[in-house]
């Protein structure tokens, strides 16, 4: 396994950028090497959230190591805000930088598979919502989407715009840009699910979710979950009755998705509680 630290210059941001790169390179058995690797490796775009950075993966879970069971490569972009949008309105270009410019860079960099269903993108809380707007904008890159206790705040634009309070309106602006012109176009997910509705012709991308019972945003990732059911959209979600907006859940639920992105053998989980076991208790279409 390589672990890289990346700093290279993005045409669409205009500045230098920071990310975390794994690579599944040579696998050891103690002190022997068991396998080369050399790829094309199923590869995860990594983000994360709120106030975090690359390195969060890294220092607070063990993705390293089951991404490297697996033969999967990560990549971990250092978002910042946490919540990659392209804003036109201010030429702003962030979500073509995750969609776009950052899998181009990696893939000609690494050796990283070019097919859609080899490429998934995934995050967590407000992570998780770059992740459904971008997967969902680019349905021919990739082909699945891993969302974790997604924040996803449609309903509270919608509330700010409403309620022209100019603090709630000056705190969604920093992530969203124009406000005002959220609802119906390519920030809102609703809307791009409609597109799906549609025109039948757009490949759809296969999601995994999760969001534990006590999280605060759990009736979200519920009403998601449902969204895109009706829209036909493949969707594994599990909702297990422990488990909050933290980084026991997400260390041993990434895990769980990458079992279901690529089947194989599963880590411990360092969290107090088992996660993993939860999810031999039902089959997800039990659940949400």
């Amino acid at each position: 396994m390589a672990l890289l630290r990346v700093d290279f210059y993005s045409h669409y941001l205009e500045r230098n950028v920071v990310l975390t790169v794994v690579i599944p390179a040579d696998k050891m058995d103690g002190n022997k090497l068991a396998k080369k690797r050399r790829g094309p490796y199923r590869t995860v775009y990594l983000l994360h959230g709120l106030f975090g950075q690359d390195v969060d993966w890294i220092d607070r879970t063990h993705v390293v190591e089951t991404a490297e069971a697996r033969d999967i490569a990560l990549v971990m972009p250092s978002g910042e805000d946490g919540l990659y949008l392209n804003k036109p309105e201010i030429n702003e270009w962030h979500g073509k930088f995750i969609s776009e410019e950052l899998v181009d860079f990696t893939r000609r960099l690494f050796p990283l598979s070019t097919k859609r269903e080899d490429t998934a993108l995934a995050g967590i809380s407000i992570g998780a919502y770059t992740a459904l707007i971008n997967g969902l904008l680019r349905p021919d890159r990739f082909g699945s989407i891993i969302i974790l206790s997604g924040a996803f705040m449609r309903d509270r634009v919608l509330e700010a715009v409403e309620s022209r309070s100019p603090r709630k309106r000056k705190y969604y602006e920093r992530f969203f840009g124009d406000i005002d012109t959220v609802i119906g176009s390519d920030k809102d997910y609703v809307a791009l699910i409609d597109k799906f509705r549609q025109d039948p012709e757009l490949p759809k991308p296969r999601f995994y979710a999760a969001c534990g019972l006590h999280d605060s945003l759990c009736e979200n990732n519920r009403d998601l979950v449902r969204l895109l059911r009706d829209a036909d959209f493949d969707v594994t979600y599990w909702e297990p009755d422990i488990g909050a907006h933290e980084w026991p859940f997400w260390n041993a639920w990434i895990d769980c998705a990458l079992d279901w992105y690529a089947p194989g053998p599963m880590q411990p989980s360092s969290a107090d509680v088992d996660y993993t076991a939860l999810t031999k208790l039902r089959p997800p279409e039990q659940q949400g």
